[in-house]
């Protein structure tokens, strides 16, 4: 690994403790905490747990503990913004990822003031073991954020995980959140993150702004009949089925509608899914596009739909009301603060025939879903906006590090 760089003094330099930068909702919101801090004369300094999924020669399992050591990598992101991805001990415990060896206190050493922006606290864990005080911008709850996935658990993996994982984890979870300032990404979320710390610990709600410059109508893109969703498509928490059962209930019915998916690779077992239920030339896959891509498509749709379990917000359905499209979601969270019946869409059950009834309703109606379009725009800009971002981002990075004598 190479050392820090120091392009400006250790003051302005902020390191914000994340997830991969690649795509969805937390490096959105990493991304807006880089330009924050740009347009202020701060110089972000990215660090993350690499997967070892991703890169297994920068984590040390358990089958190689006595083979190697954890490294890490340099790298850039964000228009150049220093990045550093770094390995684990035990990957497969967890709570380990962002704990503070000294690959992650050279980082820190180099900065002087400290973000986290995750999914959950636990990647403020390098900060909270090294004193650090440190500003948390979370999204959701760790038991939330991966109760999907864990289903999915071997027998042997299960066990691990109910005997030692989940008890560790949500120690050091309560204790986060409870030692820093915490900004929550919805007031579901903030609801949320205060119960797990067993007392008001959220100082505010910082939802993602969207810029509604960017993400805007265009109506000669729209496909009739087209329904869709963006996210992590792999992601059991996303529960795409849902939308695969209705889509497979209007079409039995005799309705024209279909399906696109923007996302990461969606994997054969998806694949194979739609086709078992006879729908694959009504589902279309769409990986990961550059952003200008994935507006077009957004553009595109017909009404965008949101079948998951559990979202601590959902950013790309903010994005999609933006470009003027009505939402039918289930309640399942962050969501359930914008998707207003009758307003912005419809909210629904998880029972495939309801979320069919809900997509019905939208796309039988012209002049329905043009009043639920052009709401869902009005909301977006009226709540989601970048000045109401700053005026609860910054506020809260400044009482958090006034201390430090920055030059906020």
């Amino acid at each position: 690994m190479q050392g820090p760089s120091a392009t400006l003094p250790r003051a302005n330099r902020v390191m914000i403790s994340t997830i991969p930068p690649d795509s969805g909702g937390v490096p959105r919101n990493v991304q807006f905490v880089v330009e924050t801090l740009r347009r202020r004369g701060y110089e972000p300094v990215l660090a993350y747990y690499e997967p070892y999924s991703l890169s297994p020669h920068l984590s040390v399992p358990s089958f190689r503990l006595l083979q190697r050591r954890a490294g890490s990598e340099s790298r850039s992101a964000f228009g150049g913004c220093e990045t550093h991805a770094i390995g684990a001990w035990l990957p497969e415990l967890e709570f380990t990822h962002y704990l503070a060896t000294a690959t992650w206190k050279r980082v820190m050493d180099s900065c002087g003031s400290y973000i986290a922006v995750a999914g959950n606290a636990l990647a403020s864990l390098p900060y909270y073991q090294s004193g650090r005080p440190f500003l948390g911008w979370i999204s959701s709850g760790w038991h939330e954020d991966r109760k999907d996935r864990v289903r999915q658990f071997s027998v042997a993996r299960t066990l691990v995980d109910r005997s030692i994982v989940g008890p560790v984890a949500r120690r050091l979870e309560r204790s986060l959140l409870r030692s820093g300032s915490v900004l929550a990404a919805s007031d579901y979320t903030r609801r949320l993150l205060d119960d797990i710390a067993g007392m008001p610990v959220v100082k505010d709600v910082l939802s993602t702004p969207i810029d509604t410059d960017f993400f805007c109508p265009a109506p000669d893109l729209k496909v009739q009949g087209r329904v869709g969703f963006s996210g992590r498509v792999s992601d059991p928490r996303k529960n795409v089925e849902l939308l695969f059962a209705a889509v497979r209930h209007l079409r039995q019915a005799g309705h024209a509608v279909n399906a696109l998916l923007i996302g990461d690779e969606s994997g054969p077992r998806l694949r194979q899914r739609v086709r078992d239920l006879g729908i694959g030339e009504a589902v279309e896959f769409c990986a990961h596009v550059p952003i200008e891509i994935l507006r077009d498509k957004l553009r595109s749709l017909d009404l965008f739909v949101v079948p998951s379990h559990q979202e601590g917000l959902c950013i790309a359905a903010l994005e999609a009301m933006a470009c003027g499209c009505p939402v039918v979601s289930t309640r399942c969270g962050g969501p359930e603060e914008f998707v207003l019946d009758d307003e912005t869409g419809f909210l629904v059950g998880c029972e495939p025939a309801e979320m069919a009834d809900g997509i019905l309703r939208i796309l039988s109606a012209p002049k329905l879903r043009e009043r639920l379009g052009g709401a869902a725009r009005d909301k977006v800009a009226r709540d989601y906006s970048l000045a109401k971002a700053n005026r609860v981002f910054w506020p809260a990075f400044e009482q958090q590090f006034a201390t430090l004598g920055l030059s906020v």
